[in-house]
Parts: structure tokens; sequence; C-alpha cells
């Protein structure tokens, strides 16, 4: 089954695009390879003017309308909408400059497109990734996609809210973000009649496999802190529901969900992703 690029994921989302670009308040009239810079989780404390009543609620409607955009069709553009989220409560000027790269991006690939393909109907599959330390706070990053073939079904991206202290940790935070929305998708398609035993989750860390399928026997005194939520996914495992498989770094394309990336390695993310 293929969702080609004149469906809904498509073109109904060009006019849209357009009246964004219009409704900014500066002309976009550049056009960027990526939708952020390598700096876009960083925050400066010092030296930056805040914006002003007008141009905050200006960002505040651009940042909703993106939001919209990347949940419906533009997953590709989730990981900078994800960090402006953020902001929106006292933005600044760098804040208005990367909304505006995210804008110069969209102008020049308003018209690429979603398409899923789905090959099998009997396997939710799930894809989680989780960097960790790369915003101004220490705080790590998770991204998450669900496939049935190619293309993502459904994706997230988001800030942790809490600090950690390895990337293993922040793998387990990855997965605890991940798991109520894997569950969804494991019951939503039962419900449509699908035989589907389990949801499959793959992830490229393998000290975060072993918490979460052997708990206890896997972890210790520097982990107890977080044993809830790896206990939580094991409890997952056991009852059937989840299981969880190693997939090497190379091939985790929902890396471009947990920070910006650029270049060839975001093209070939967002090749996956988008399934263009």
């Amino acid at each position: 089954m293929d969702f080609s690029e004149k469906g809904v994921l498509g073109v109904s989302m060009i006019p849209y695009i357009e009246s964004i670009l219009e409704e900014f308040p500066e002309l976009i009239d550049k056009i960027s390879p990526t939708p952020a810079a390598d700096y876009l989780f960083k925050v400066r404390e010092e030296n930056v003017e805040s914006l002003g009543e007008d141009q905050a609620m200006a960002f505040h409607r651009t940042v909703a309308q993106l939001l919209f955009l990347c949940m419906r069709a533009r997953r590709d553009i989730q990981t900078a909408v994800a960090f402006l989220t953020t902001r929106v409560k006292h933005p600044d000027e760098d804040d208005w400059g990367k909304v505006k790269r995210v804008l110069q991006y969209l102008k020049g690939t308003k018209h690429l497109s979603l398409r899923l393909s789905i090959d099998n109907l009997e396997c939710t599959r799930w894809l989680v990734d989780a960097s960790h330390g790369v915003h101004w706070d220490e705080k790590g990053h998770t991204g998450a996609a669900m496939t049935l073939g190619d293309g993502a079904v459904m994706s997230f991206s988001h800030k942790h809210k809490i600090n950690a202290r390895s990337s293993t940790e922040d793998e387990l935070i990855g997965v605890d973000n991940a798991i109520t929305k894997i569950l969804w998708s494991l019951n939503f398609m039962r419900s449509q009649g699908h035989n589907i035993n389990h949801a499959l989750l793959y992830q490229d860390n393998r000290s975060a496999i072993l918490l979460e399928v052997n708990g206890k026997l896997s972890s210790s005194k520097r982990t107890k802190h977080i044993n809830k939520k790896y206990f939580y996914v094991k409890d997952q495992v056991d009852q059937g529901l989840v299981k969880i498989e190693h997939l090497g770094t190379k091939s985790m394309w929902v890396d471009t969900l947990t920070k910006p990336k650029q270049g060839l390695s975001f093209r070939a993310d967002r090749a996956k992703l988008m399934n263009c």
C-alpha cells in the first residue's frame, strides 16, 4: 500500500506553508538546506535582547503553525520545532533567527511530501534514540518514530525534563517518553482487527537494552534514581507487549529527531523519515 505524493500528506500542505510564509512579519527571501543550524539548542544567557510584545506574539503564532505542520506532514522540521516550543514564553533575538531558518528551509522544500508505504500490518516497528546532554542546560533529547514499511507513520522529538549522567540514562528516559505511544499504537492496531502480538522496539544502546530487558539484574546503585522508568519498560517486555532489538547506529535514522543534523547525514535520515 502506498500513499503517494498526490495524497493529503503532501499537496494539501503547500497552501498552508505558503500562508505561514505570507503571514510572517518579515519577508523570507532566502532558502536554507536544513531547518536548523548545529547551534539550535544553544541559548545565550547574556548580551541578547528579548523580543518586543508584537514580535513575541508573531513568534508564538508561527511556532504554533509549524507545530501543526510538523505533526501532520513535515516530520523533517520536528527537531527545530521541538526546541522552538520551549522558547515561546520568553523568546529572544536568537530564537527569532532560528524560526526564520525553519521558514527558509520550508520555502525551498515546500513541495516535499511525506510518503507512507506499508508492507506489513502485523507488526508495529518503533525506532527510539536519544542524544546525551545536547541542550544548553545539559538535558538530553529524544527522537522516536513508528513505521509500517517506509516513512514515519508517527514520530516525535522531545527535550528531556530531567538531566541524565550518561548516554545510557538518556536512552532509558527516551524509551520512557515513548512507551505510552508505543503501547497506544499497538492497542490501536489491534482494535482495527490486526493480529499483532507485540510492538517491536529498536535501539542502538546495548546497555540500555540490558536494563530494559533484565531490570534489577543489570542495574546498580548508579541507576537506582531512574529505576521506575526501566522497570516499567521491563514489565511491558515481560508481558510480551514490547520486544526490544538492537539496531546499529548507522541505521538509526531517527537520530535526525534528536539533534540538528547537517548536510548528507541530514538528507539521508530525512529520506527514511519522509520516504522521499
